[in-house]
């Protein structure tokens, strides 16, 4: 991709991982496609990740925020100070702070892919390496079966480690990540929202078929485990923001649905075989859920809790 050519403008955001921010700049430096732009919201105003970038990437901006806002808002930051320089003609990716490309190739070709279905579907709003469809009316996530891989891929998101590139049209149609999911479930909102906004979003299916071989999750199916997770802060994020993200997006049965079964049925089901576990877990999903219902977002369960 030549200068004349749209531009390539990563967020990255990290949270106390200096070292991995050190990894992935050098990665990103043995791009054969490097980076035009390059935004570091460090969500922890480190002086060690300060410094890395500054040594390590002196083109970059680095953001300090003032508090932790988690990868949605830090995401929503980045974006919006790329979106300032942009050209509708660019694209931006979203970068973790622990998932370096796997080789030097990795941002060339997703740039020839987002190029090549932008070409063929104008409506094209981001491309990566692998996602997922989503079921509205059950509220759950539709794994994307083998035999669809030997082409381009329809997705409704693009997970986040996955190099998401999203046209900056797109971006300025529906706005930024939602800063207040602060965790868990950004992806998917940010892809159902541009779905709703007429958009369309896309995977390289020889690619991530590849990666499926090489990974060996050929024949895999999604089904809801019956066993209670480790009990973790993630926990909580993930049944609000999904019931949240699920309220909005119109699918309010699937979202009482999520609150009744994953909420409130699942633990109870396990209170005769793990009954402290099963009451710690009611205990954090009715908080969760009644959070969700009545819109208390943001950062509310500390990290690391």
């Amino acid at each position: 991709m030549s200068r004349a050519e749209p531009r390539l403008r990563g967020v990255l955001v990290t949270f106390r991982r200096p070292a991995g921010v050190r990894t992935m700049l050098m990665s990103l430096a043995a791009q054969t496609r490097p980076l035009d732009d390059l935004v570091v919201v460090d969500n922890d105003n480190d002086s060690t990740t300060r410094e890395i970038v500054r040594t390590g990437a002196p083109a970059a901006e680095y953001v300090p925020a003032a508090e932790n806002l988690g990868p949605a808002g830090g995401i929503a930051v980045g974006m919006g100070r790329l979106l300032e320089r942009a050209s509708d003609s660019d694209w931006l990716v979203t970068l973790d702070d622990d998932n370096p490309p796997l080789d030097e190739t990795t941002l060339e070709r997703l740039c020839e892919f987002a190029l090549e279905m932008s070409g063929r579907e104008p409506l094209t709003a981001a491309v990566g390496w692998a996602g997922a469809r989503f079921d509205r009316r059950k509220g759950q996530m539709v794994r994307i079966d083998d035999t669809e891989l030997g082409s381009t891929v329809a997705v409704d998101y693009i997970a986040g480690n996955q190099y998401p590139l999203y046209s900056v049209v797109a971006v300025r149609a529906v706005g930024p990540f939602r800063s207040d999911l602060f965790f868990g479930f950004e992806e998917l909102e940010y892809g159902l929202r541009l779905r709703d906004a007429g958009f369309k979003l896309f995977c390289d299916g020889p690619t991530w078929y590849a990666r499926r071989t090489a990974y060996e999750r050929l024949s895999t199916t999604l089904v809801p485990s019956r066993r209670l997770s480790a009990l973790t802060w993630r926990r909580y994020y993930a049944l609000r923001n999904l019931i949240s993200i699920l309220r909005d997006c119109g699918a309010t049965p699937a979202a009482l649905r999520v609150t009744l079964v994953a909420g409130i049925a699942k633990p109870l089901v396990n209170e005769a075989l793990h009954p402290r576990q099963a009451l710690l877990h009611l205990q954090l999903n009715a908080r969760a859920c009644r959070d969700a219902w009545t819109r208390r977002m943001g950062r509310v369960v500390e990290p690391m809790s």
